[in-house]
């Protein structure tokens, strides 16, 4: 009962806090008070942010984790995602946290002082949609207009407009040729004002008319 009221306490908070931005936050959805959102950011059921920065119009799927991560604009991150874990020494004698770390994952200790490095910043670009059960290990960075497959773990960077899948995850194919990613990526429309997106909405739903458009 006491963890019922705590969390409908943090969501009415929440709610309170981020009127003035347009922010949605579903029950029972929490984010630490060291992170910050854009305009029109959507927080899922059950999802938790973490240390991070939301860029505007990103929604965050149910039961979704992001920590240490930096968003662009207009990224969806669909459900259970796992976006900075952390990381787990693999050249030590052991993999135990109580032999490296002072963080006590466990209820014992052998250190005083930190040996490894357990996170790294995370950078994810603009329109980017992350599938469902896909994770994002510490220190990656992923470019503009990425997508990533469905259940991929992403273990190094992603260049701009790449499309990814596997364990680990793996350049499939790209979604523009260079020519048309080199515009978009000069053009930036993620960075343009709530009128010229309105205004110029059906453009989106073919890159040659947008390009022929905008150019």
């Amino acid at each position: 009962m006491k963890l019922y009221i705590k969390v409908l306490y943090c969501y009415i908070h929440n709610l309170i806090k981020n009127r003035d931005n347009n922010m949605i936050i579903e029950f029972g959805a929490i984010y630490c008070k060291n992170s910050i959102f854009g305009q029109y950011v959507k927080l899922y059921k059950n999802s938790i942010v973490n240390k991070s920065k939301i860029g505007s119009m990103c929604y965050i799927g149910d039961r979704s984790r992001v920590s240490r991560t930096e968003i662009g604009k207009f990224c969806t991150i669909a459900p259970d995602v796992k976006i900075g874990l952390g990381i787990h020494p693999t050249c030590l004698v052991s993999i135990h946290p109580a032999f490296y770390s002072t963080k006590k994952q466990s209820p014992i200790c052998f250190r005083d002082e930190n040996h490894f490095e357990e996170f790294q910043n995370i950078t994810i670009g603009n329109d980017v949609w992350i599938g469902a059960n896909s994770m994002i290990l510490d220190g990656v960075k992923i470019g503009n207009g990425v997508i990533i497959g469905a259940g991929a773990v992403v273990t190094k960077n992603i260049p701009d407009y790449a499309i990814v899948g596997g364990v680990p995850a793996k350049v499939i194919k790209y979604r523009f040729k260079q020519e048309e990613i080199d515009f978009l990526l000069e053009y930036k429309w993620w960075d343009k004002d709530m009128e010229f997106l309105q205004k110029n909405a059906s453009y989106f739903l073919d890159v040659d008319m947008f390009l022929n458009e905008m150019r």
